[in-house]
């Protein structure tokens, strides 16, 4: 078997891993021209499944990605000026309390409860403090290996992969030109030679992975693409930061805080601060965005919203960006990156040269995860109760959102006051973090609801909490954690 992979990016270099890896005795060529950005990621728990199948341990992967621990993502002003609440990472979930019992109590006693995630999973009061959740156990159960996730430097990581796992391949340093189509099947590309090469070099394949990013080089005409217009954002302005004060900046959470017209990110990797403006040029323009952003020297990107039909066209296949992307305000950008690695390593490992029933698994796979990530960030704005700009109104009164999927599945538990079901979870701290409850306290006061109506129950949660936020002082700053812990050699341009 033939692969070519088109882009040399982070996606790019973690597909031709994931084939090194799977297939070692194909013949795999990369095409490496492009300009990554070169900021820090944040990814999702999701990571680790992409790191255990290639088998790296952390022991490895944390320096070679220049790599930071993760527990959380932190949500400052999107609810309202100055509040804040947490969408946690991980599994460590309070298994003696239900959803339903914090709702219920939010309708009684909302001045005394403490927040959501600090409930369900303590250890988000200790990461609320800028320190690792990594001692007694018995206030908040914290497992490392399973409630975490990163802060990357991508180009570092996608650096670790090449010289690990593709040093047999064949790197092809330049651009594609053009693209040689035979009805809806790629049969060659061409790729920029240098300036004295007049003819370009034509490369072929039987299998071609598109990892381009939206310009969608090898896919763009393939498959039509589909707007995710109810995302308003489209303009990010990036950079990195030196560190001022590590042990106060290198927090083991992203920070996403709210703006005038989007949101800033604050992503702690290992040797530097990305920092990053995501906004909606409809509501602000790019010199009004750079001074609200505080940063003169940051670069600016442009993106769209949305997906394309199908992922996997004819011996095309759209991993990453090229396929689809959704702002960064969860992290997914890496995360639909390798769900679509290993959901093509999945599918080839059992065929070569699936036919149209496996691709078409695979196309309706990525389009439902996908679809099901963008109902979960319009939820951040769906549910916010900001109007002091025109586009926090736009988002939260203009917008039409779709009515299927989980925005109706939450507006039948607010009116019908049905216990949030375990698969909504994920809902369920975007809806409790903005202050709702689907409990009708006036419903649950008439019928004498139990238990959680005494406030005793309440009063204990506080207690609890408020210990957990003295003990923070004995837990572990995260660079002296990852420096004693790790092999951090010192890198130069990273």
């Amino acid at each position: 078997m033939r692969i070519v992979i088109a882009g040399g990016g982070t996606s790019g270099w973690m597909t031709a891993a994931a084939f090194c890896k799977t297939f070692p005795e194909w013949d795999i060529t990369i095409i490496t021209g492009g300009d990554p950005i070169g900021v820090g990621e944040s990814t999702t728990p999701h990571m680790n499944q992409y790191l255990h199948y290639m088998g790296i341990p952390d022991a490895v992967f944390m320096p070679a990605a220049r790599a930071t621990y993760k527990s959380s993502s932190r949500f400052e002003g999107f609810v309202a000026e100055g509040e804040v609440f947490h969408y946690p990472n991980g599994q460590s979930v309070n298994s003696d309390l239900f959803y339903h019992d914090w709702m219920q109590a939010k309708a009684f006693y909302p001045d005394s409860l403490p927040p959501f995630a600090d409930v369900f999973m303590p250890f988000v009061t200790v990461a609320e403090e800028g320190r690792l959740p990594l001692n007694d156990q018995s206030l908040f159960p914290y497992d490392l290996s399973k409630d975490r996730s990163f802060h990357i430097n991508g180009a570092a990581f996608a650096n670790y992969l090449q010289d690990t796992f593709c040093q047999d391949i064949t790197v092809v340093d330049s651009k594609v030109k053009s693209v040689r189509y035979d009805g809806r099947r790629i049969a060659s590309v061409m790729v920029e030679r240098g300036p004295y090469d007049i003819k370009p070099k034509e490369i072929y394949g039987d299998l071609y992975i598109d990892c381009t990013g939206q310009e969608s080089v090898l896919s763009g005409s393939l498959s039509k693409w589909i707007d995710f217009d109810t995302i308003l954002t489209d303009s990010a302005l990036v950079m990195k930061t030196e560190y001022l004060n590590r042990k106060r900046e290198m927090v083991p959470y992203t920070n996403a805080r709210a703006m005038s017209a989007g949101w800033q990110w604050t992503i702690p990797t290992y040797d530097f601060v990305s920092r990053g403006y995501v906004y909606s040029s409809k509501f602000i323009s790019d010199d009004e965005a750079w001074e609200e952003f505080g940063y003169d020297d940051a670069k600016k990107i442009t993106f769209r919203n949305g997906r394309h039909e199908r992922a996997w066209t004819g011996n095309c296949v759209s991993i990453g960006l090229s396929y689809g992307f959704i702002e960064p305000l969860e992290s997914t950008s890496l995360f639909n990156t390798h769900h679509g690695i290993l959901a093509l390593m999945d599918i080839l490992r059992v065929e070569k040269l699936p036919g149209q029933f496996a691709r078409d698994r695979f196309n309706h796979d990525l389009s439902e995860h996908m679809d099901g990530w963008r109902e979960f960030v319009e939820a951040h704005y769906y549910y916010s109760h900001r109007r002091d700009t025109p586009f926090w109104r736009a988002v939260t009164d203009e917008v039409e959102y779709p009515q299927e999927g989980s925005h109706d599945t939450v507006r039948h538990m607010m009116v019908s006051g049905d216990p949030i079901p375990t698969g909504h979870l994920p809902i369920a701290f975007i809806l409790a973090g903005s202050g709702y409850t689907n409990i009708n306290k006036r419903h649950a006061d008439y019928f004498q609801t139990p238990s959680l109506m005494q406030k005793k129950v309440v009063d204990e949660w506080h207690k609890q909490y408020e210990k957990r936020k003295r003990l923070a002082d004995s837990m572990p700053y995260m660079c002296d954690y990852l420096s004693g812990t790790f092999n951090y050699e010192v890198k130069e341009d990273v």
